[in-house]
C-alpha cells in the first residue's frame, strides 16, 4: 500500500483500567481518536517514554532501542496494519545503513512494542485506512470521562492537547 494512502496518528492519551491500558491515538487532520488496549505494564512503560523518562535498568524496549542504535539502525515507520476482532497487528520498518549493510527490514510486532519503538525513535505512526475506519471515535467518551473523573481515573494526556 502506498504511503500516501496511510493515515498518520499521534499518541493522544492513555487510559488505565484494572485490565490494562488503552493507548488513544489521534488523527490530527480529523480529530478522531481511536484506542488500542495493551497490558498495564506496557502502557505504563509507554507513558514513561512519552514523558522522556528512562528506566534505571533497561527494560525490553530500552534494550531493543540500544541494540538498534548500536547497529546504526533507525525505525522508519510503525504501521498498524490489521485487526481481527479486538486484536490489532503492527509492522515496524527498520533501516540499517552502515559500513556493513544497507537494508530495509519489515518486522511483525505487537502494537504495544511497535508504539514504544515509534516513541523512542521519534518515528511516524501510521494506520491502514480500513483498520482506522473500523475503530470507534472515542473522543466524546474521553472528554466525558475527563469531565466526570477529577482523579487518577481520568485520561492521562500525552500530546499537545
Amino acid at each position: 500500500m502506498p504511503d500516501e494512502n496511510l493515515i498518520a496518528l499521534e499518541p493522544y492519551a492513555l487510559l488505565y483500567t484494572r485490565a490494562g491500558a488503552g493507548v488513544c491515538l489521534r488523527d490530527p487532520l480529523t480529530g478522531k481518536v481511536g484506542v488500542i488496549f495493551m497490558e498495564l505494564t506496557d502502557g505504563m512503560a509507554l507513558e514513561r517514554c512519552l514523558n522522556g523518562e528512562r528506566p534505571v535498568r533497561p527494560d525490553t524496549s530500552s534494550l531493543l532501542a540500544h541494540f538498534l542504535s548500536a547497529m546504526e539502525c533507525r525505525v522508519r515507520l510503525v504501521l498498524i496494519n490489521g485487526r481481527k476482532d479486538e486484536v490489532f497487528y503492527a509492522r515496524v520498518t527498520i533501516e540499517a545503513a552502515n559500513e556493513v549493510m544497507d537494508k530495509l527490514v519489515e518486522l511483525d510486532a505487537r502494537p504495544s512494542d511497535a508504539l514504544m519503538m515509534a516513541v523512542r525513535f521519534g518515528t511516524a505512526i501510521k494506520i491502514v485506512p480500513s483498520v482506522w475506519e473500523s475503530m470507534e471515535n472515542i473522543l466524546p467518551q474521553l472528554e466525558q470521562l475527563d469531565a466526570d473523573s477529577p482523579d487518577s481515573r481520568a485520561p492521562v494526556y500525552v500530546g499537545d492537547s
